[in-house]
């Protein structure tokens, strides 16, 4: 028999144990905003199923009581997170230290309700009538706007105090009640009463309602909680959803409160469901303007006392550039001698390890956070990216500073906000032409770096590829020179250093891949650690990390190309030239052997015109890579096309140099060659080759990063746009009809080019879908109201109207993985706004052309006029 005291030593251990690993959990508060109910069963879930736990923390769920003034309990720190309704906007006026986190219905529920007996069928008829609602909900600005929207006067009510008993509107006892959309239809259905519905998002006021919040020191002293919280919580909602009858029997058996039958929180579930993607398909998507939309109404209808800077009202991790350490994470840095990290070596120009010394944009990147944390950052000195990766999920290093995140490394790291984007590209032998899509290379070895995520993404989607790791990119292009493989994949700018380093004329990009990497420091599973580094990553903007990675890429590459080839294709042309006519001294006295000696020099110099132009064509991929500012990664998606261009523009000229010189050889053998005609070719000669000097600098003027504003006419840059995307128009039989004046303004050329090509890829890409009919694209460039107006449109078909809305995002593409990144029209609108004070919009359109109609969309730039 056991023994007492076995019994209570046993229960002593338990109770310790326990108690140890709740001291591990950080203990959280969440003040409910009404009684239980559907309305929180996300946070309910979230507790339940142990999401919360799973993350560290430890939730008490506050009920909700009358009399508490949550958003100020809130800001002076009583409460961690609450939920709130549109009002919250009014709360933060009172200079509440209060940050919205995210919103959970899209619409208010909050409507207003009438019998069909009373008569009461519209907004008009609510003039001298009784309405019974609550403070809040009588301060809600969806209900105020839909009232007054209808020109009825808020003083033409009489309001009355609710008393949340819907017999009260049966009974007559109110005209007009204010009621949740979830509850109190299913209330009256219940009851057999016939009802009508006052729903401000039928009027147009989906305001948002539901708000998670917290304040601005608890985000500033404690991110990763607040992360954390907010991640698990967006969980427990989705598995709420998911799951409504069992999110309404765990509410039914733990949280009721107010007796509710589980029917009606299956009523309520679906119901809120609908709000909460209501016109989007993102839990708690929060959007500036809809927040700033609400506040102008409030400011309309005179409710706001004092101006309030949405921007610290809406949590946005882009705008967090305070750094300030909670006192938790200042002991721990000031507890460490230094951080360890294991870097990628041989990944240039973002990272190697030279004579023991870390070198790259992401050397610089880490530099510049270690000033912030002020602690030294350690190099661990590796060979390869596996052996940095083994270290550190040995424990080895503390974090790896250019890290990807996959699921299974979620299990050992935590991963900071994304500070980089990285395309990839196809490496093969030079003489490859270039290719369009991966799929056709059936049964072809590719190696990429072993233990790149990338590696298993591309074995999953191209399942007719062989794909191998490799230790480096080194080893791969050897591998491509030897024979052992097709070619190798790796990140571009990686591939360009390696390219003007060592394999100029070995290797070339023969493809640009739609794979994209986002580049984190992952941390070891340190919550304070992972805390320190995320706050750093947040507090550096994207103006200081561009100049970084300007310097590691457009430097290095504007330091490898080689100007003084264009003088040494003129000198060369030139002597060849002289050579011809030094020998036409000689031909009189050759006349017996004239043909022969013809044909030989005319060989020699078809030689020696094709080997110039191999020779240019790779000068010019050089001259590509001068642009890394923020539109670099864009323009590399193009970039193989445009060295398609300039071939395509360089041949008729070499044709027609070729055939000049050939003509005089001919004429002199004939004793047929005058002045006239020698002038009139060398002319043209002379004319040629400053053509094909031109085209160079075309070409180079669109990758030339431009640092001064500067006047120019839209009408040359329209044509110069035109010039450098002619081939692919000509490839895919369409007709660019222009229609412009001639309009000087004040701004940054290359990068309105840009904007351009993006926008007529995109158009391009559609036409090439187009069957059975005409191809177009139209150009339009007037001045309208004093401002200089940029009209493109085609006949393409449209843009889906459910994704309109969205084009502009970043990284959103309606196209597949394989075909599309979804960052040009984000940069268009950038560049567009930030860079040329000017506005950019595109729409779906019909019109009509030479008797028929089209459909298309189109792209409308909006510039001042210099």
């Amino acid at each position: 028999m056991i023994s007492f005291k076995f019994i209570k030593l046993t229960f002593l251990l338990f109770t310790f144990t326990t108690s140890l690993y709740c001291e591990n959990l950080k203990k959280i508060t969440i003040q409910l905003s009404w009684f239980d109910q559907f309305q929180f069963a996300g946070y309910y879930m979230a507790k339940e199923k142990g999401f919360y736990k799973e993350l560290g923390l430890d939730v008490e769920i506050k009920p909700f009581e009358f009399g508490i003034d949550i958003p100020k309990e809130v800001s002076d720190g009583k409460f961690d997170f609450a939920v709130g309704r549109e009002t919250l906007i009014l709360e933060k006026t009172k200079n509440r230290n209060i940050v919205a986190l995210y919103a959970l219905f899209q619409a208010s529920p909050l409507i207003l309700m009438t019998t069909k007996e009373s008569g009461i069928n519209n907004i008009n008829d609510f003039s001298n009538k009784k309405i019974m609602t609550t403070i809040d909900d009588s301060s809600e600005v969806s209900l105020k706007a839909m009232i007054i929207s209808n020109k009825v006067k808020i003083e033409a009510l009489e309001f009355l105090k609710h008393t949340h008993n819907i017999d009260d509107l049966i009974n007559k006892n109110t005209d007009i009640i204010s009621a949740y959309i979830s509850k109190a239809p299913f209330q009256l259905n219940q009851k057999g009463v016939e009802y009508n519905i006052f729903d401000p998002k039928k009027f147009g006021f989906d305001m948002y309602s539901d708000m998670l919040y917290t304040s601005e020191n608890l985000i500033n002293n404690d991110l990763n909680t607040v992360l954390l919280f907010k991640k698990a919580s967006l969980k427990g909602w989705d598995y709420a959803y998911a799951n409504i009858e069992e999110s309404a029997s765990l509410i039914v058996e733990k949280y009721n409160s107010q007796n509710l039958t589980k029917s009606e929180l299956i009523y309520e579930g679906k119901e809120l469901r609908k709000l909460s993607y209501f016109n989007t398909v993102n839990l708690g998507e929060i959007k500036k303007d809809k927040i700033q939309r609400i506040y102008d109404l409030y400011n309309l209808m005179g409710l706001i006392d004092n101006p309030i800077d949405l921007e610290k009202f809406v949590f946005d991790l882009n705008n967090l550039r305070n750094l300030t350490f909670s006192s938790l994470e200042v002991e721990y840095l000031e507890k460490r001698d230094d951080i360890t990290m294991c870097v990628v070596p041989n990944f240039m120009p973002y990272s190697d390890i030279k004579d023991g010394k870390f070198i790259g944009f992401i050397a610089e990147y880490i530099s510049l956070i270690e000033s912030k944390i002020k602690k030294p950052i350690k190099l661990i000195p590796t060979k390869s990216w596996s052996e940095s990766l083994a270290l550190a999920e040995n424990g080895k290093c503390d974090i790896l500073p250019s890290a990807v995140w996959t699921k299974e490394r979620e299990n050992k790291f935590s991963f900071t906000k994304a500070y980089l984007n990285i395309p990839f590209v196809l490496l093969t032998k030079s003489n490859t032409s270039f290719i369009n899509n991966l799929n056709t290379l059936k049964n072809k070895k590719i190696s990429v770096t072993e233990n790149y995520v990338l590696l298993d993404l591309l074995k999953e989607k191209y399942k007719d590829i062989d794909f191998i790791a490799v230790k480096d990119i080194d080893e791969g292009i050897n591998n491509i020179l030897d024979g052992k493989t097709f070619g190798h994949i790796d990140a571009i700018s990686t591939s360009w250093y390696k390219l003007q380093t060592k394999y100029l004329t070995k290797i070339s990009i023969s493809a640009k891949l739609d794979e994209n990497v986002d580049i984190s420091i992952a941390t070891i599973r340190d919550n304070i650690l992972y805390s320190i580094f995320q706050k750093a990553v947040l507090s550096i903007d994207d103006y200081s990390k561009n100049e970084l990675l300007n310097r590691w890429t457009f430097t290095e590459y504007q330091k490898e190309f080689d100007y003084s080839i264009i003088w040494k294709i003129t000198i060369l042309i030139l002597g060849i030239f002289a050579a011809i006519l030094y020998r036409q001294r000689f031909l009189k006295s050759l006349n017996n052997s004239l043909l022969q000696k013809v044909d030989e020099k005319t060989k020699k110099l078809r030689d020696i015109n094709n080997q110039l132009e191999i020779r240019i064509k790779k000068e010019v991929e050089e001259n590509l890579k001068k642009d890394r500012l923020l539109s670099q990664q864009q323009k590399m998606v193009s970039m193989g096309q445009m060295i398609e261009n300039i071939a395509h523009q360089w041949r008729q000229p070499l044709s027609v140099i070729t055939t000049s010189i050939s003509g005089i050889k001919l004429k002199k053998m004939l004793n047929d060659l005058d002045d006239d005609f020698l002038n009139k070719t060398l002319d043209s000669v002379m004319n040629t080759s400053q053509y094909l000097s031109n085209t160079i600098d075309d070409f180079r003027y669109f990758f030339k990063p431009q640092k001064e504003k500067e006047k120019f006419y839209l009408e040359k840059c329209c044509n110069k746009t035109i010039e450098l995307l002619s081939p692919n128009f000509t490839e895919n039989n369409i007709k660019v009809i222009c229609r412009v004046d001639d309009i000087e303004i004040l701004g940054y050329e290359t990068e309105l080019i840009q904007v351009l090509i993006n926008i007529l890829n995109n158009s391009k890409d559609a036409l090439s879908l187009v069957e059975n009919q005409e191809r177009l694209i139209f150009i339009d460039i007037l001045k309208e109201n004093g401002k200089a107006l940029i009209k493109i449109k085609d006949n393409a078909g449209g843009i889906p109207e459910d994704v309109l809305s969205q084009i502009f995002e970043p990284y959103f593409t309606t196209k597949h993985q394989a075909q599309g990144t979804g960052i040009g029209l984000y940069m268009c609108q950038e560049i567009i706004y930030k860079h040329m004070n000017g506005h950019i919009d595109i729409a779906n359109i019909d019109f009509r052309y030479n008797h028929k109609t089209y459909k298309g969309a189109l792209a409308l730039i909006v510039l001042d006029i210099a």
